[in-house]
């Protein structure tokens, strides 16, 4: 214990020593921070800035920075075991702990000990720190960077980038709404040139029933050489509860059941009260060699009972 009294007294010694031997140039380029919240203003033709602070032990000290700032290199601290650091982002804060040696019998032995810390921030200053462990009563709690030219220059930006904002979703709402309309003078194409080569309906009256849901279907057609087969149905609800479609699905019975993986369907709603009917139609492509006359509609509930209706149609 004598000998760690001894090294604290010596290492306050070396510090004041190396105080005393600065020149006054160097003295002068550290500027004492005597508020406990101290506010610095940076400017563009800052380089480096100089600082000296108190901080106490056991106490957090925050430098606080406006917002868009970052740090381009980790901070550098002179004694790792003196000084502890921890940065975050989004705005950049820095917090500070000063550290008591594991050993020392009291605080008071640390006071006069001192730890530079360097860094430097994306907008091209770079700072010089020296925290030197003090009483409470002495100390610097937080240190707010007020930064006048990269605050207005940065509003200048985002008021830019939110007029290239609007203008690009401008551009881009035009861009869809002209790609919409030729994807709709496409299709209606497509349809005249299917209709022109070939178009066969089948009229009939199917329905199928589980637990007081029907599921009617009363046409299918085919539409062109490719094959395109569309079939039309409706679910009715005469249950006392909602009825939930959770998927419609349709099977070609050429080789057993098979489902076709490329139908696509739609339907008014997919939940329904009772005797509300949701009407619908399902639509895939199949080739000649996959063609059959006989298809099955599956309608899927979601919940409830699970119930599961199949209804067979052809042409």
């Amino acid at each position: 214990m004598k000998k760690l009294l001894i090294l604290l007294a010596f290492l306050a010694m070396l510090n004041a020593l190396g105080r005393d031997f600065e020149s006054a140039e160097e003295k002068a380029k550290f500027i004492p921070i005597t508020e406990k919240v101290a506010v610095i203003t940076i400017s563009n033709s800052d380089t480096v800035i100089y600082r000296t602070v108190n901080i106490a032990l056991g106490e957090v000290f925050v430098f606080e920075f406006p917002e868009n700032i970052s740090l381009t290199e980790t901070p550098t601290v002179g004694d790792a075991g003196l000084l502890k650091i921890e940065v975050e982002t989004e705005p950049l804060k820095m917090k500070v702990w000063g550290l008591m040696f594991s050993e020392a019998p009291e605080e008071a032995l640390m006071y006069g000990l001192s730890s530079n810390v360097q860094f430097k921030i994306n907008s091209g200053q770079a700072f010089i720190f020296n925290f030197v462990i003090r009483p409470t009563e002495e100390a610097s709690n937080r240190i707010i960077f007020s930064y006048p030219e990269w605050e207005t220059s940065n509003k200048a930006v985002n008021k830019h980038l939110e007029m290239l904002r609007k203008e690009l979703e401008g551009k881009y709402e035009k861009r869809m709404k002209d790609i919409k309309k030729e994807i709709d003078k496409s299709m209606i194409g497509m349809m005249a040139k299917s209709f022109s080569e070939f178009f066969q309906c089948s009229s009939y009256s199917a329905r199928t029933e589980e637990n007081l849901v029907f599921l009617r279907s009363d046409r299918i057609c085919k539409i062109g050489k490719d094959a395109l087969v569309t079939v039309n149905f409706s679910v009715k609800n005469r249950y006392r509860q909602r009825f939930h479609i959770e998927s419609v699905k349709i099977y070609s019975t050429k080789g057993g059941k098979v489902e076709i993986d490329n139908a696509q369907y739609h339907i008014d709603r997919f939940s329904m009260q009772f005797d509300e009917i949701v009407s619908g139609g399902i639509a895939f492509k199949i080739s000649d060699e996959d063609y059959s006359r006989e298809y099955i509609i599956e309608v899927n509930e979601s919940a409830g009972k699970k119930r599961k209706l199949e209804l067979k149609v052809s042409f």
